[in-house]
């Protein structure tokens, strides 16, 4: 590996912020799962009201499920929110 090529490797995995241990991401857990549920459940119940009114198409399982994931993807950046970390600079 020539001289060039393993400086540009040191410098691409200095940039790179080290991942959560298990103990670091157990503390973000419960603002997850409030997260979670403040973007779902308005969604549930929008699915209730509808499928009251009428709206046979949502007491569909599969309907329900692609509703579910397509509003957690639509969010995800709100959910996950807590868990984004900038990377750390280190020193030289």
């Amino acid at each position: 590996m020539g001289k060039k090529r393993r400086e540009e490797k040191l410098r691409r995995k200095a940039t790179q912020r080290p991942p959560l241990t298990l103990r670091e991401a157990v503390r973000f857990f419960p603002g997850l799962f409030l997260r979670t549920f403040l973007v779902l459940t308005p969604v549930t119940l929008l699915m209730l009201i509808l499928a009251g009114m009428g709206l046979s198409f949502f007491n569909n399982f599969f309907v329900q499920l692609a509703v579910y994931l397509a509003t957690y993807f639509a969010f995800q950046k709100f959910i996950m929110g807590p868990l984004y970390r900038p990377p750390t600079p280190r020193s030289k």
